[in-house]
């Protein structure tokens, strides 16, 4: 089913099931920040189990404001949050920031819900002592803690599709804790032999008999955390994080540009981890974090399906690393107040060869970031926080092996920004609160923005840039979060961002392109999120994002993926304590899938249906339907979404 999402279907529905994703505040964690910063909406794993959301990405798109984005030809599916993509609002795990570091992404359909406690979306104030690169917000991604002294779980469910099996799911957690400490051991698997095509959907480039060519996927996950805590409020933990994925990317579909049939044999990463919290007497805490991530991954290039089906496409393989720290000391002033300082760095190798016995070409970005924060009681009701920082980002290794076997080595460089941010929130009660927020943020070139040297579209060849300045956002957002009564709660904000220096592909012939600081785009909307129970049986939600994008360079093209409105609902009926039914619905208007506008994704609708039936001693079972219209839809142009297909499980948590 299609649709042109009007403005008043919204407002109707709106006013029908209204949700706020948040979960309670109780649950709330702030990373390296002030308390009175944490203006972030918060999605828990009873949410993202509920909405049957298998993975991080499409959990994320379930936030007011917040859009699933998919790259089509490399299968990746990512965020973008206000208009900002994956680049400008870093991700982190437990804090630490995780990304690739030659193009600043990462696929998150590999990283799996079953393994998070919750996922933290900071869209207007977040807080610079969280590192550089917060252009426009953050998302914080939370593993697993024990809170009992003995606790942990089993899970599996099978998916079928087109009436075949063609998925399984798999994942066990054991948790155990004292005063002194704690352990937690997570593992998940993710099988995907197929993806199922919707019915009516047949062709030799995608594929025949319901299943599409070349959509199997593979995730394993494993996590070990463990914890110390030597005194009351101070604590130790070290985690160790394995995660080993395979993926297909499956065709071009439509009639706009050539399909292929790409695979990724080995998509890997690996993290070591160490966060602290250390009290000083009564009024100093310091924080510490150190933490090193390799990314591995594996591309073979078949650009027909007889190179697929012969074994004989291109080759390429990345081999990077990351190793960085920080520290942040905060000191309680006068009763209420709270000031803090926090250092962070950043080493980022990158090494890339197109061939397996070929030598690696090599990129090192350092990254440092100074920052302060000062919470300020101004008033019983009213409280202030304000940030500074500067980042500094040095390039200190660039190297080249071209195609006639010489060398080319790139001049070291530098380039700085300066950031300031503040928020004042007024508490009408105890519940309800008004905030505002300033901000002015930046974001440095990422590697490939700098360095790449192709550019596939029009045969183009890219020349480099390492001069490349940050891109920088002011922003302005206005929320109001409350309570209807004691069933009902809302929240929404009224934002407008204006970006400026924004590194856009500018053409300087038929031939050669370069990235230049060149774009101008202002972007505005509203968010709105709301939830309640209209009977003790019955709970109703949904989030609604209106975005719209102003483009005031020519250079900057079409904003691609991000439809102007979207919107998550969803309805939980009870009829029995132990059983619970969720039937829920996802929407979004047309997006472009190319900066040109040649390529349109049409809007679409989709609706999901779970069950959950709890059989008494710590045993449950679950079934679900998603998709359940068998909806012919695309994220991105011609790279057509999985038909319906059904999962039932079984889970045993104690």
């Amino acid at each position: 089913m299609k649709t042109g999402m009007t403005p008043l279907c919204i407002s109707i529905g709106l006013a029908l099931v209204q949700p706020a994703i948040a979960d309670q505040e109780a649950d709330r964690m702030t990373v390296w920040s002030s308390p009175a910063s944490a203006t972030t909406t918060i999605l828990g794993q009873e949410m993202m189990e509920k909405l049957d959301k298998q993975n991080v990405a499409s959990a994320l798109a379930t936030v007011p404001g917040v859009t699933l984005q998919k790259s089509g030809g490399r299968n990746e599916l990512q965020v973008k949050v206000r208009g900002f993509d994956s680049r400008q609002i870093p991700i982190f795990l437990d804090g630490v920031p995780i990304y690739v570091p030659y193009d600043g992404n990462f696929d998150l359909g590999r990283i799996l819900t079953s393994d998070i406690a919750s996922l933290e979306v900071s869209k207007d104030y977040s807080s610079l002592l969280l590192g550089p690169n917060q252009m426009g917000g953050a998302i914080n991604i939370t593993t697993q803690k024990p809170s009992k002294p003995l606790e942990g779980g089993l899970g599996y469910r099978q998916g079928w599709s087109r009436g075949s099996d063609n998925a399984k799911d798999m994942h066990a957690s054991l948790g155990l804790s004292n005063d002194r400490g704690f352990i937690q051991l997570n593992g998940s698997k993710l099988k995907q032999d197929y993806l199922g095509l919707p019915h009516g959907v047949s062709s030799d480039t995608v594929g025949t008999h319901g299943r599409m060519i070349n959509s199997s996927a593979e995730d394993t996950n494993g996590v070990i955390k463990v914890g110390f805590t030597p005194r009351v409020n101070d604590e130790y933990t070290f985690t160790y994080i394995n995660q080993n994925g395979e993926k297909d990317s499956p065709p071009y579909a439509g009639t706009l540009q050539t399909p292929r049939y790409w695979q990724w044999p080995q998509y890997d990463k690996e993290s070591y981890y160490y966060q602290g919290t250390t009290h000083l007497g009564e009024r100093f805490t310091l924080k510490s974090r150190l933490y090193h991530d390799s990314f591995k991954n594996t591309l073979l290039l078949n650009n027909t399906l007889e190179d697929l089906q012969n074994k004989r496409g291109g080759y390429s393989h990345y081999a990077d690393f990351s190793t960085g720290g920080g520290l942040q000391l905060s000191a309680d002033v006068r009763e209420s107040d709270l000031l803090s300082f926090a250092i962070n760095w950043k080493n980022d190798t990158h090494r890339e060869k197109g061939a397996p016995t070929a030598p690696y070409d090599r990129y090192r970005d350092r990254t440092w970031s100074i920052a302060s924060e000062y919470q300020w009681a101004a008033t019983q009701n009213l409280d202030i926080v304000s940030g500074i920082s500067y980042d500094w980002r040095d390039s200190v290794q660039g190297m080249k092996h071209e195609k006639n076997g010489s060398l080319t080595f790139y001049e070291n460089n530098s380039k700085s920004a300066f950031n300031w941010e503040t928020l004042a929130r007024y508490h009408l009660n105890h519940q309800d609160w008004l905030s505002l927020s300033l901000s002015d943020r930046t974001r440095f070139p990422t590697l490939k923005e700098r360095y790449t040297t192709m550019k596939p579209a029009m045969n183009q060849i890219a020349l480099v840039n390492p001069q490349l300045k940050a891109e920088r956002a002011q922003n302005i957002a206005l929320t109001w979060s409350g309570h209807i009564n004691g069933s009902w709660r809302y929240e929404t904000s009224i934002w407008y961002n204006r970006v400026s220096d924004a590194i856009v592909s500018k053409s300087i012939s038929d031939r050669l392109t370069q990235n230049q600081n060149s774009g101008r785009i202002n972007y505005s909307g509203v968010d709105i999120g709301i939830n309640g129970s209209p009977l003790d049986m019955l709970d109703v939600g949904a989030s609604y994002g209106l975005i719209h994008a102003d483009i005031k360079s020519r250079e900057a093209g079409k904003p691609t993926g991000q439809p102007t409105q979207t919107l998550t609902s969803w309805l939980t009926f009870r009829p029995l304590d132990s059983l619970r039914f969720t039937l829920s619905e996802e929407a979004r208007s047309s997006s472009y899938s190319n900066s040109s506008g040649t390529q349109k994704a049409a809007g679409f609708a989709v609706t999901h249906l779970r069950a959950d039936y709890n059989v008494g001693y710590g045993i449950s079972v679950n079934a679900s339907v998603n998709n359940l219209f068998d909806s012919k839809y695309a994220l991105s142009e011609g790279f057509i979404e999985e038909g319906r297909n059904v999962w039932a499980g079984i889970e045993y948590k104690f």
